[in-house]
């Protein structure tokens, strides 16, 4: 296994997770280091003994939100965790599965096969401990704050009163994220956790499509480029008007300009005319 070990301050260090106040000092990866960053991120969590209502709107959601480029985060457990990372992958989009223990120790076993799936089909599993340490199921409820902290926006499938995907949710909560969730039939149990989320403010999901069009999922770029980004919308705006704006000399506002365009963070229309890509 080609194990990475990141720092908190290596330039690959998920930038979200620096926002956290117990963010992890290091962390140790394996695969697709660039997803760490990725534009936009869901977290789809939910329970493991889940309900075939479950499995559909988790295989929706994951094959929608991976088809529009959006990288999806889970944990690689059995149940809603397994089918989010599992779609995501089938439909060749980006996923990260956050183990709680060493990646010499894989957990669960029966999901040792997705363990090597979400590898060799370019997705990264990372976890907060060294290789060699072993998965303890006490510690499974703290590896959820990374889940949750690696994501702009927490979907909460299914869920018992009493969970580790409440306590994603909690953590998402105070972490400053957006927390959705799916709603279930009253006289299921895992549908009560979920709709006490409700209950207590959190946000009903009814399609894919709500968070797609969202336009308050966080991107993280370089400030250079956030400068421009926040000026741009879906109209078009000349050159002239943006270094007005930025007040750059025009010759490095056309090189930023143009990385912007190659990253794929701008579209130009027309000559000298830009705005962001959705």
């Amino acid at each position: 296994m080609d194990i990475k070990e990141i720092e908190v301050l290596d330039e690959k260090y998920p930038k979200r997770l620096l926002k956290n106040k117990d963010k992890p000092i290091k962390i140790y990866a394996l695969g697709n280091l660039e997803l760490l960053n990725s534009k936009k991120t869901i977290g789809i969590v939910g329970s493991r003994n889940c309900s075939k209502y479950g499995i559909g709107v988790t295989y929706e959601f994951s094959k929608e939100l991976s088809k529009n480029g959006i990288c999806i985060i889970s944990g690689m457990a059995i149940g809603i965790d397994e089918i989010a990372n599992t779609t995501a992958i089938d439909y060749e989009g980006k996923t990260i599965a956050v183990l709680g223990g060493g990646f010499y120790d894989i957990y669960p076993k029966e999901n040792e096969w997705l363990f090597y799936k979400i590898l060799n089909n370019g997705g990264c599993i990372i976890s907060e401990y060294p290789p060699e340490i072993k998965t303890d199921t006490k510690r499974m409820p703290k590896r959820n704050r990374i889940i949750s902290g690696l994501s702009d926006a927490v979907i909460i499938v299914e869920a018992k009163i009493k969970s580790g995907t409440g306590i994603t949710a909690k953590y998402a909560k105070e972490q400053g994220k957006e927390v959705y969730v799916i709603p279930s039939n009253i006289d299921s149990i895992n549908g009560k956790g979920t709709n006490k989320l409700i209950y207590n403010g959190a946000k009903i999901l009814l399609s894919p499509q709500e968070l797609i069009e969202n336009k308050k999922i966080e991107v993280i770029m370089k400030e250079e480029y956030r400068e421009i980004y926040n000026i741009l919308s879906e109209k078009p705006i000349h050159i002239n008007d943006i270094v007005k704006k930025v007040k750059r000399p025009i010759d490095e506002l056309n090189s930023i300009i143009t990385m912007m365009e190659i990253e794929g963070y701008i579209v130009q229309t027309q000559t000298n005319f830009f705005i962001i890509r959705e």
